[in-house]
């Protein structure tokens, strides 16, 4: 491999491993405030289909309910007092009739959701804004097989680890290859 070609694999594998560490922290930060950062989609067939499908993760932010527009995706307790979280994308936002601001909401998929969902969210259902997604990560999750909290980013963290562990390990053998190259060119 030439050295610019060498250079720049070198520059990726430090990039994925910063990124990859960001994400961690992001998630650790967010854990430590109550908030869940990680959520999996888990309807199948999902209401956001084709935006976000089964087994995709989404990474979320509580973000400040006054600042949502439309076209935001944002997660929520279900209104209508189910247990569990839904994924539905901003409609528009309005003043309900008590004075509240709410979001209409609506899931992408045209086919399960034709029409706007027939609740408004409030600032009491809302839990966060949704700001990234990784599809099939959510394969990994433990979330897929019915937990939740912070056993949804527990998948993540081993790769992470595992990847800096791989890491350090080629790394500590590529300066053993050099210790012993210069101590063979000494005798």
């Amino acid at each position: 491999m030439n050295p610019k070609a060498r250079t720049a694999v070198r520059f990726a594998k430090y990039g994925v491993s910063v990124l990859l560490f960001g994400f961690v922290a992001f998630a650790a930060v967010e854990y430590a405030s109550g908030t869940q950062p990680i959520y999996i989609v888990s309807d199948s067939p999902s209401s956001m289909s084709p935006t976000l499908n089964y087994g995709t993760a989404v990474v979320v932010y509580r973000s400040s309910f006054a600042n949502l527009n439309a076209g935001d995706v944002v997660v929520f307790h279900d209104p209508r007092g189910n247990p569990g979280t839904m994924i539905h994308r901003i409609v528009s936002i309005q003043i309900c009739s008590d004075g509240q601001v709410c979001a209409v909401t609506k899931g992408d998929n045209k086919f399960t959701n034709p029409t706007a969902d027939p609740w408004n969210v409030t600032e009491r259902f809302y839990l966060g804004k949704v700001i990234a997604y990784l599809p099939y990560a959510g394969y990994l999750s433990p979330a897929l097989w019915g937990f939740s909290g912070i056993l949804a980013g527990f998948p993540l963290a081993v790769i992470f680890l595992s990847v800096v562990f791989v890491a350090v390990i080629r790394q500590t053998g590529n300066m053993r290859n050099e210790e012993e190259a210069g101590s063979s060119e000494e005798d």
